[in-house]
């Protein structure tokens, strides 16, 4: 669908497009872009938590802009999340319901999280309680964090091995899996995403892009990227869910990933590198299995690390313990 429409105060054209059947228009967004909607901001742009009907429905506008000629990187990002995003349909991956783009700006608006990213929960970043719903606990216990660490797999296994061709992320970390009001895990923030060729296949990225503490070592040192470096970021985030540590902490000059392999090679038990919140004796089975897991996917030798599909076969073998 495209459209050309006028409004005051904003950008004289607008283009939309939707990617699946909505309950408001391209205007609903425009006009409630305000400042007392606005949860999240940064260098390239803002969020907003819009409200879109009389039920008490909300999505998330993201919009980035620039005042001259839109940035290239931003640009390139945004259509690459509009390329990927666009095109695929899981439970697991955050939807993008739409986006809206004139000369300058340029606008996509997701399904609404309530519970924000997992990074919030996990390491005690809340903005504020009101985020968190009423009936939520402020910590995560072990078998909601293993049930997130389910569902961000669903969401990458798909991507890995469902997708043809297949899709890489290039930047998995707590902060990109979101969490709706059941906790349920969806992958989110797709601009860094490249399509392969076929499974396999390595690319080469024309910078480094993505976080520290979360790169593959190959990645960071050769630029070169493929499905095994996001199961070495992933790895990251089951190192964080198990552990509550942080994938870099200022006090030490190592990462997560690094202080992890350390832990294991000096034969310490795995009992003292778990999160103290979450430490119960009838989980410590399930708990060492995936900081196991955690290692084997950030090896430093890709080949060495599981497949997604390889790791989903791991979680759900702990859920099925688990129940």
């Amino acid at each position: 669908m495209w459209r050309k429409k006028r409004y005051e105060n904003q950008d004289p054209e607008w283009m939309f497009i939707s990617f699946q059947r909505l309950e408001f228009t391209d205007s609903d967004i425009l006009v409630n872009m305000t400042e007392e909607k606005l949860v999240g901001s940064g260098g390239s742009g803002k969020v907003y938590r819009v409200g879109v009907n009389p039920n008490g429905n909300f999505v998330a506008v993201k919009r980035t802009w620039n005042k001259r000629n839109l940035d290239h990187g931003l640009e390139k990002q945004f259509h690459a999340e509009v390329e990927v995003l666009g095109s695929i349909r899981h439970s697991n991956i955050v939807k993008l319901l739409c986006c809206i783009s004139s000369g300058n700006s340029k606008i996509l608006v997701y399904e609404y999280m309530e519970n924000q990213s997992l990074d919030k929960w996990l390491h005690h970043k809340r903005r504020s309680e009101k985020a968190i719903t009423a009936s939520a606990h402020c910590v995560l216990e072990w078998r909601t964090r293993l049930q997130i660490a389910v569902g961000a797999a669903r969401g990458l296994c798909y991507m890995h091995h469902e997708c043809s061709p297949p899709i890489i992320h290039r930047d998995i970390k707590c902060s990109n899996i979101l969490l709706d009001h059941e906790l349920n895990a969806k992958i989110a923030d797709f601009g860094l995403a490249k399509v392969l060729v076929k499974w396999g296949e390595t690319e080469t990225a024309s910078a480094i892009a993505g976080t520290f503490g979360y790169l593959a070592p190959e990645y960071a040192y050769t630029s070169k990227v493929n499905v095994k470096s996001d199961v070495y970021s992933f790895g990251v985030v089951l190192l964080e869910l198990v552990t509550g540590r942080q994938p870099i902490n200022g006090d030490e000059h190592i990462n997560l990933a690094q202080w992890a392999w350390k832990h294991h090679e000096e034969g310490n038990p795995i009992i003292d590198a778990i999160d103290e919140e979450i430490k119960e004796e009838c989980f410590l089975k399930e708990m060492s299995s995936m900081f196991k897991l955690g290692l084997i996917c950030t090896t430093t030798m890709p080949s060495a690390r599981p497949s997604m599909k390889e790791v989903l076969q791991i979680l759900l073998l702990s859920v099925t313990i688990s129940s």
